[in-house]
């Protein structure tokens, strides 16, 4: 199975070290943490669907929106999960965008994106299911919009390569409507293409010419393609595809066919599911050294590719109040400290879940569903940091924590 890095930490290294936070060598020694600041990268789905105006097409057409569904909705349960964060005041944040491409119509008239149905663009900072609901009628919407008219020749490969190439960045725009769907999507993203078909293609051109460029499927995490292929009973994966052009066009992106007939609904969950990861939760041998006001003696160093500023609005500021430049791999990023909330943000912090109104930033916390002594050993301590709001946003860069630790009793 596929798997997607979210946002959280990958932690790669634990050392003592000196700075800079001060150490009382009879009762404290030193934790650095160093590692990548990852995130779930944007996405742009790319829907090419059987425009047909059946019954069988119109059964298809909804299988595949119960799909995007299922897939979104699992989406939301990794941004909760142990890769992404059980916590309620931190950020969930991701950018999901979806193009249904009309596999009968002519080019000027073939994609739907948000454009036209604004919900076909989810991005959110809070990654709750409802917001699933809008896009998915934004999709049933779009895939029922216009359907094929007579006489119009069906050519759902051509549709998605010209589709996948676009969003890709594979292909110029052509057209008002395309360039303004590429400069609306996000950078750095990737994408994801289902071909879903309950006939074959008519195009009249060799299929190897209708295959998408190696740039575009180097940007794509994976294809799938749905069509009327020739299933045992016990599996919906195809285990004869014939010898049509769907067949061999998905034989040349690499797919894994799946019988339109399909009657099996967790293979149609997982169609558009997002994969699974496993990270771990950081366990110590020492406490982290906390005073009575609940301020800890630890700095949180973000290294940044945005070099303009430290944005205070995720919880950012110059080291010392001057501009901070490092170099990582060769590249240059920009340090930012990550505030410790005070005050009233702190006690929030540390005590309430929800942590109503709190600033972006971190705190040493105590709330009991977020450290969990059962998930660690009986002589570990669970690492306390909370991230609040934006504090961890930043893919690419790179997150440095040092703090002191207090001899255990």
């Amino acid at each position: 199975m596929r798997s997607l890095h979210l946002a959280w930490l990958t932690l790669a290294t634990v050392a003592c070290g000196t700075d800079p936070v001060a150490v009382d060598p009879r009762t404290t020694s030193q934790l650095v943490l160093d590692g990548g600041l990852s995130e779930e990268p944007p996405q742009v789905i790319v829907l090419v669907v059987d425009d047909a105006d059946t019954a069988e097409a119109a059964q298809l057409r909804e299988r595949v929106a119960q799909s995007v569904r299922a897939g979104l909705l699992a989406v939301i349960e990794s941004r909760w999960g142990t890769c992404g964060s059980a916590d309620p005041a931190q950020w969930h944040a991701g950018d999901i965008r979806l193009v249904v491409a009309r596999p009968s119509a002519p080019d000027a008239a073939a994609l739907v994106t948000s454009r036209e149905i604004p919900a076909l663009a989810w991005t959110t900072q809070t990654s709750h299911e409802e917001e699933v609901e809008a896009v998915m009628a934004g999709v049933t919407e779009a895939l029922g919009q216009r359907l094929a008219e007579p006489g119009e020749e069906y050519r759902p490969l051509r549709t998605a390569t010209r589709a996948l190439e676009l969003v890709t960045g594979a292909r110029a725009p052509v057209g008002e409507a395309e360039v303004a769907l590429v400069r609306s999507l996000p950078q750095h993203r990737i994408a994801r293409l289902l071909v879903a078909s309950t006939r074959d293609d008519e195009g009249p051109g060799l299929v190897a010419d209708e295959v998408p460029s190696r740039t575009a499927l180097s940007m794509t995490l994976d294809t799938e393609v749905v069509g009327p292929f020739t299933t045992p009973d016990w599996t919906c994966h195809a285990i004869d595809e014939g010898s049509g052009r769907l067949a061999a066009w998905s034989e040349l992106v690499g797919a894994d066919p799946i019988a339109s007939s399909c009657d099996d609904q967790h293979t149609w969950d997982m169609l558009l599911h997002p994969g699974f990861a496993d990270c771990g939760f950081i366990c110590q041998a020492h406490p982290l050294a906390v005073d009575a006001g609940g301020v800890v003696a630890c700095k949180v160093m973000i290294d940044q590719a945005d070099l303009e500023g430290c944005d205070a609005a995720p919880g950012r500021r110059d080291p010392g109040g001057q501009p901070t430049f490092v170099e990582r791999g060769g590249k240059v990023l920009r340090r930012c400290e990550v505030v410790q909330l005070a005050g009233a943000d702190l006690e929030s912090c540390r005590h309430s879940l929800d942590c109503p109104g709190c600033r972006s930033g971190f705190c040493a916390t105590e709330v009991p569903e977020l450290v969990s002594q059962r998930r660690c050993g009986p002589s570990e301590h669970p690492w306390p940091l909370r991230f609040i709001g934006g504090a961890l946003e930043g893919r690419g860069g790179w997150i440095t924590i040092t703090c002191s630790t207090e001899e255990a009793e």
